[in-house]
């Protein structure tokens, strides 16, 4: 894959040197080659994903029949305890409910020529819950050093307090219904979290796209390389919300009366608001663009009588804030 620095400074070897009267034209097109390696690099982002799509679809006969081995175990966890996940393959969902137990419920999967062959995997892939006060923490690997294509997928439900850190190197995510703070790191797959009132949630994806619907949180922030990141949902007046995609759109949609501080920003895309904003805040006070046939790139404002805060930037991609 190439990288966005070498692509950038192949192209620069045929840049020839400008006079200042040209400075103009120089930084056009300094901006059409960022936007070429920019498009370049998230096309090869987009070929990784739909690699990794397109191996799921393939018929299962050449990887022979699949094979599954259930997991379940109840540990005392408390009201607000903390949940540590590490997963290599498969998909995750955690839901906070009531009670001071977690319930874990695992599912391993392979797909082998023989039965005795996907028995061994399944076997040999050891899941390993580690207890300790006020806390509990879930991790597979191979037992005996073997190397495994077994995927877990996960359904874990623990009291809505309990706090969660969380990484999925391959494989979509899904919380609902949490309370606590939230950390997550996922390298491949979607993420969606929904119906909760974390206090603090910090999500770091590199090749997925991240929806938040319905989450009322003091401190929201979302990382991504390659993906969309949406956020659905009532805004807290306190709150933070620190939205980013590399490339990607970022999208806020929220109650007609709600009121904020923007800050937002893309590089190659286009910043849309169906909130009337009024220029300023403490981020500072900047338009760019405006006229006809003009793109506004940055928007630094105020809706309504302001409150949450609202930082939101993609480098490829669009922004827009809807009302709901």
């Amino acid at each position: 894959m190439k990288t966005i620095t070498g692509i950038m400074l192949t192209s620069a070897l045929f840049i020839p040197a400008a006079p200042a009267a040209a400075q103009g034209d120089f930084s056009r097109q300094i901006e059409r080659i960022v936007n070429n390696a920019l498009t370049i690099a998230a096309d090869a982002l987009d070929d990784v994903v739909l690699e990794r799509e397109a191996r799921q679809r393939q018929p299962r006969d050449d990887r022979g029949p699949q094979y599954t081995d259930k997991f379940e175990k109840t540990v005392r966890l408390g009201r607000n305890g903390h949940l540590e996940l590490n997963n290599f393959s498969g998909d995750v969902e955690i839901i906070g409910g009531s009670g001071d137990d977690a319930k874990i419920s695992a599912t391993k999967v392979t797909h082998a020529t023989s039965e005795a062959t996907g028995r061994a995997a399944l076997s040999a892939m050891a899941i390993e819950v580690t207890e300790r006060s006020n806390g509990v923490t879930i991790s597979a690997q191979p037992t005996r050093g073997r190397s495994s294509s077994v995927e877990i997928d996960y359904v874990i439900t623990v009291p809505a307090g309990t706090s969660i850190d969380v990484k999925n190197y391959s494989g979509d995510v899904t919380l609902r219904n949490l309370a606590g703070d939230v950390r997550l790191k996922s390298y491949s797959g979607d993420v969606v979290v929904r119906d909760g009132k974390p206090s603090d949630l910090d999500i770091d994806s590199t090749s997925g796209d991240v929806s938040l619907e319905q989450v009322e949180g003091e401190r929201v922030r979302v990382n991504s390389l390659s993906g969309d990141v949406v956020f659905k949902g009532k805004l807290s007046k306190t709150g933070r919300y620190e939205l980013r995609t590399t490339s990607g759109d970022v999208q806020v949609i929220t109650d007609g009366g709600a009121s904020f501080e923007v800050e937002a920003g893309t590089f190659s895309g286009d910043v849309n608001s169906d909130f009337a904003l009024k220029l300023g805040g403490n981020f500072g006070s900047s338009l760019t663009g405006g006229g006809k046939g003009t793109r506004r790139s940055t928007i630094h404002g105020i809706a309504n009588e302001g409150g949450a805060m609202l930082s939101l930037h993609s480098l490829s991609g669009d922004i827009v804030i809807t009302k709901r």
